[in-house]
């Protein structure tokens, strides 16, 4: 059991520098995402662009040339024989085909690379034609028995198509259609993006590795120098908590002194100086507190037993009572015959204190604080819960994120007069954590606060 609390406390210890490792993690994958993704979209836009340019270019003289030879070859004809006659025009090496079409919709010429494909190249144009000088692409669905040909092996025939003005002494004739088999070069475009997609993949797979173990690396002198600060602060804490008690048993000493007993100025400067030292050995508790939860020993060191947690609540309240009643504050408390947990004694008491504590000192004269136990079953588990609510001023929304970090003070300049070093809230979270319970905030500004602690327990505890 006491292993799995060590693990436990190790994995938490963990999370700040996990948590940082993966998002310097998808930082870097995410620029490096970020440059590939722009690098294939500019590859594939500057080829689509070069080769597209070059067949409209392509298709573009095709129909002017085919215009020029087709409107000579009607200045020479005397009448409309010329409709019986072969094609006076041959189809270039990677035309499709042309047709030369009346203004009544009429065909008067043509030709294509297949005869039995006019009726579905004639329809195709009647549907989506291209405007005169315009280029334009146009898709020609096939029947399944085109696909014998070798040159078809899609049920979609892609062509790019443009239309020319055919006149005779300035006199409209008709309009001149050619279109050119893209259908390769649709093809290879779309492979082209499988490949750069599997490439992409790939390289993104890469990316992530690289990323991994750049921020690995990058995160190693941090995690010595924190462990470094972290020992120190253990240390220092360890080290200062003896001089700490022979300067409070010395000023203890002083003010048992008859002679220093008549001078009300000593007495008040070994008042303040006994205060200061009872806020210096609570910081430095508080400190190697952390310092040791931070370590993963605390938890090892949790006494878990099953008790009734009704006795240190109260007798919490009774000693929390007289600071309660120098601010004209009510202290209220419910809970049942007995409130069962399965826990350390110690430290859910200490974590009762520092929450009635703040409540405390967060509520103005005339307030109220309540603290209400109780047991439930949550996911077929039995678990305690503590409830801390007082009618104080509240926690801002944008603070109730922060309230838990070491040092973080809503209230700076009220914290510091109170002689709040911002730690307690952390502990808190610790001992929760520790316990494997969870830790809620509810606050309204002006209103109050509610601390809600949720700790789960086995029926084997029982």
């Amino acid at each position: 059991m006491m292993n799995r609390l060590a693990f436990f406390r190790k994995t938490k210890n963990a999370d700040m520098f996990y948590l940082a490792q993966w998002r310097l993690t998808a930082l870097y994958s995410g620029i490096f995402i970020l440059f590939l993704t722009v690098f294939i979209v500019i590859v594939c836009s500057l080829l689509y662009m070069i080769v597209s340019n070059d067949q409209e270019r392509r298709i573009s003289g095709l129909a002017d040339q085919e215009k020029k030879a087709i409107e000579q070859f009607l200045v020479k004809q005397t009448d409309f024989d010329f409709l019986d006659n072969e094609n006076v025009l041959f189809l270039s090496e990677d035309q499709f085909f042309f047709y030369v079409v009346d203004t009544n919709g009429q065909l008067l010429m043509g030709d294509e690379v297949n005869k039995e494909m006019q009726p579905l190249l004639l329809e195709a144009l009647s549907r989506s034609a291209p405007r005169v000088n315009e280029q334009k692409y146009m898709e020609v669905q096939l029947p399944s028995q085109w696909h014998k040909f070798a040159r078809f092996h899609s049920h979609e025939l892609k062509l790019l198509t443009t239309a020319r003005p055919v006149s005779i002494h300035n006199h409209l004739i008709g309009t001149l259609y050619v279109g050119m088999d893209v259908t390769s070069f649709s093809g290879v475009f779309k492979w082209l993006g499988i490949v750069l997609v599997g490439i992409a993949i790939l390289f993104i797979g890469v990316a992530v590795l690289l990323s991994y173990f750049m921020s690995r690396r990058t995160l190693v002198p941090i995690r010595e120098a924190y462990d470094r600060q972290r020992q120190f602060v253990a240390d220092a804490s360890h080290e200062l908590r003896t001089p700490l008690s022979v300067i409070f048993s010395s000023v203890e000493a002083l003010g048992m002194e008859e002679e220093l007993k008549k001078n009300e100025f000593i007495q008040k400067l070994l008042h303040r100086l006994r205060e200061e030292i009872q806020r210096m050995t609570k910081l430095m508790n508080d400190l190697l507190t952390l310092a040791r939860a931070d370590s993963g020993r605390a938890a090892l060191e949790l006494a878990k037993e099953r008790f009734d947690f009704r006795v240190p609540a109260e007798r919490t309240l009774e000693l929390l009572t007289d600071v309660a009643a120098k601010k004209g504050i009510e202290l209220h408390f419910q809970a049942p015959e007995a409130a069962v947990v399965f826990g350390d004694a110690d430290k859910l008491t200490q974590l009762l204190y520092i929450l009635l504590d703040n409540a405390i000192k967060y509520t103005p004269s005339g307030g109220r604080v309540t603290l209400t136990l109780r047991n439930d079953f949550f996911k077929q588990q039995r678990r305690l819960v503590i409830s801390v609510k007082d009618t104080g001023i509240g926690i801002p929304p944008e603070d109730i994120g922060r309230i838990f970090d070491r040092f973080y003070r809503v209230d700076k300049a009220r914290s510091r007069q109170q002689g709040g070093h911002g730690l307690g809230l952390s502990i808190a979270k610790w001992i929760v954590d520790a316990h494997g319970g969870t830790i809620h905030v509810q606050s309204e500004v002006g209103k109050g606060t509610e601390f809600i602690v949720n700790i789960p327990f086995s029926d084997a505890f029982h």
